[in-house]
């Protein structure tokens, strides 16, 4: 005979794993979409959040974007840095050939260029325009040059001590080398990378602060429905989570309005570099944000509201306890 109803009691329920999954997945989309509706109930707070995040992740972007594209171009120039040997006034053909050769065979040297005295003279009769004057002189007063290109152009101490090895040499009047400028271009870049750190780091912290002074004041909006929240028993992870994702969507869409700012200014200045490098001679041009580089924005754009989402609600988050 069964038990009345009465004495049965309550029936425990159990849930699988599987359904506390689904449950804790429909309360993320729904608190992700809940939050990005009340960021859209206030679009001017909203949008100058975004604004300010966006500021600060364009100027370094900016910054690493020139710095990267300079470090390009002066690996191409570094490999243009030579060495210049001046051979003894007199030297005859064959010693110049002979010391070419010898000049080729040492390690450190990737290639040599022997300009003969008549060469010089025709290039610089024909890029000094003095070709009727330089005519009237009797003899031909420059000497031959060795244009000696090192293999290794990074190491000034190397290529010093190779023109030391070189003015050795007897039949060698004077061996100079132009590395100062390449020193002091390396000079530049470094500290323009020390700068981009440190302004960087300025400007991101400055983001976080933005982020979590949104965060604090929807805190302090809805401090009355927090409180009851955590009276039915919500964990701090319930009570976190759609502050989280205001976080993550400013955060999110500061990473997309980077990327179009820098892009956009990236396109709006590359005509006049373009033509400033074409009458220097080179190809130089700024280039866009790559695909990676996008990805990784965005991705730390988003980072950084979910963190100044996060330690906003953790400092808040004791006191609003009842």
């Amino acid at each position: 005979m069964s038990q009345p109803l009465a004495a049965r009691g309550a029936a425990k329920q159990r849930s699988t794993a599987s359904a506390r999954f689904q449950h804790w997945l429909a309360h993320h989309r729904r608190e992700a979409g809940d939050s990005f509706k009340r960021l859209a109930r206030s679009p001017f707070s909203t949008l100058m959040t975004v604004l300010v995040m966006t500021i600060a992740l364009s100027l370094p972007l900016a910054l690493g974007l020139l710095l990267d594209d300079a470090r390009s171009a002066a690996a191409g120039w570094d490999g243009d840095a030579r060495l210049s040997i001046y051979l003894r006034e007199g030297t005859g053909a064959d010693a110049q050939q002979a010391v070419l050769a010898k000049a080729q065979q040492l390690a450190n040297v990737d290639k040599v260029r022997l300009i003969t005295p008549e060469i010089a003279l025709e290039e610089f009769k024909a890029q000094s325009g003095y070709g009727p004057a330089l005519e009237q002189l009797g003899s031909n007063p420059l000497p031959a040059l060795l244009e000696v290109f090192p293999r290794d152009t990074t190491d000034s101490s190397a290529m010093t001590r190779l023109r030391d090895q070189f003015a050795q040499w007897p039949e060698v009047e004077l061996a100079e080398v132009d590395i100062a400028w390449v020193q002091r271009l390396r000079s530049i870049l470094e500290l323009g990378e020390r700068l981009l750190w440190a302004i960087g780091s300025a400007l991101l912290l400055g983001a976080l602060l933005v982020v979590g002074n949104t965060i604090r004041l929807s805190i302090e909006s809805r401090r009355d429905e927090i409180r009851v929240i955590s009276l039915l028993g919500g964990t701090h992870g319930f009570v976190r989570r759609p502050f989280i994702y205001m976080g993550l969507w400013c955060g999110l869409s500061a990473g997309v309005f980077t990327l179009a700012t820098v892009s956009g200014l990236v396109a709006w200045l590359n005509t006049p570099v373009m033509e400033m490098a074409r009458l220097y001679g080179s190809q130089f041009s700024l280039s866009y944000p790559s695909f990676g580089t996008g990805l990784g924005v965005v991705a730390m754009a988003s980072l950084l509201g979910w963190l100044g989402a996060w330690i906003a609600v953790g400092r808040h988050l004791r006191e609003l306890e009842p």
